[in-house]
């Protein structure tokens, strides 16, 4: 898949063009680039997918912009994945979000890019103030000679699927419902940082995962998880929460949120790696225990169930490279 990042660096050509912000690219994203990707080939053309970056709330309303779903890598490599020719990553500048619906439009239906056909969600909205609609694209399309399919939203559980309900979702940990709406695990993504080092004195070492900036992961509690360093998943127990078992003072609880991972039969350092996080089942809540005691042997029956669990992407852990660590 090419990837552009200005219309001026896309060539002449015919597409089918699916434009929207695909924030965690799930099923109903999914439908809206397979069909053009589906459509460009019955019309011998290219599928070009458009995209804007950063979300544009954080532009238009910083203050309202929700935690993203998915960095601009993984939505491209995922929007790639889905058998698309090109993908347009507009800069979503002030300026980008003064342009009325009309110029917007211009820009759409240039003869540079060759839509031929534009497909939407039935709720896209466009230009200043969000004053362009679906009836407004498919009339300027229909005088461009350029076809407009508004698609229908998709709904799951009677309900339409969106990124601000799968954001709700993970915050409440129910992992099973979000897997059906993305058809793949929920993910986060970040780098390993040292931490407090307090596992190495429990005897359950732990990596400390920041995550990237803005990036939304599952709510407080314990879950099974698949970590990915590079290619390789390595299964593991992830904690989410604000170690409340050591927490001595209020200040200790409002700190913000931690994730460490406890990779099961893996005894490796990895700081400063970028990893991923592919969240499977959420086991439990985070929990205060009466002593560090205590909170070890729940660890220790925590790596007995993991270990019994059938889920985990590999069955037999690797050791990785020595280079890699």
């Amino acid at each position: 898949m090419r990837v552009y990042r200005t219309l001026e660096e896309v060539p002449p050509g015919k597409r089918v063009v699916a434009i929207g912000t695909f924030d965690g690219v799930h099923v109903g994203h999914q439908r809206i680039i397979g069909d053009a990707v589906k459509a460009a080939r019955g019309r011998g053309a290219r599928s070009m997918i458009i995209t804007f970056h950063p979300h544009p709330l954080c532009v238009i309303a910083p203050s309202k912009c929700p935690p993203i779903l998915t960095p601009l890598n993984v939505k491209t490599d995922l929007i790639g994945r889905l058998g698309a020719d090109e993908l347009l990553i507009i800069p979503f500048t002030k300026e980008f979000s003064r342009l009325p619906a009309p110029e917007f439009c211009d820009l759409l239906f240039s003869s540079s890019l060759g839509a031929e056909h534009v497909i939407v969600g039935s709720n896209f909205h466009f230009g200043y103030k969000g004053g362009g609609d679906t009836d407004f694209l498919r009339q300027y399309g229909k005088k461009n000679g350029v076809k407009v399919t508004a698609e229908p939203l998709v709904t799951a559980g009677g309900d339409t699927i969106s990124s601000t309900r799968i954001r709700n979702l993970l915050i409440d940990g129910s992992l099973v419902e979000v897997r059906k709406i993305l058809s793949r695990p929920p993910s986060t993504h970040g780098k390993v940082i040292h931490g407090d080092k307090r596992g190495r004195t429990l005897g359950v070492r732990t990596a400390n995962i920041e995550a990237l900036v803005d990036c939304i992961f599952p709510g407080r509690g314990v879950y099974l998880a698949d970590l990915y360093i590079g290619a390789d998943p390595y299964a593991c127990l992830v904690n989410i929460g604000h170690n409340p078992t050591f927490c001595t003072n209020d200040e200790d609880v409002k700190e913000k949120m931690r994730i460490e991972a406890h990779i099961l039969d893996f005894d490796r350092n990895l700081y400063g790696f970028n990893v991923r996080i592919d969240f499977l089942k959420r086991l439990r809540d985070e929990m205060k225990f009466d002593s560090p005691a205590e909170l070890v042997k729940q660890i220790k029956k925590d790596i007995s169930t993991a270990r019994r669990y059938k889920g985990f992407a590999v069955k037999r852990q690797k050791k990785p490279p020595s280079s890699q660590i």
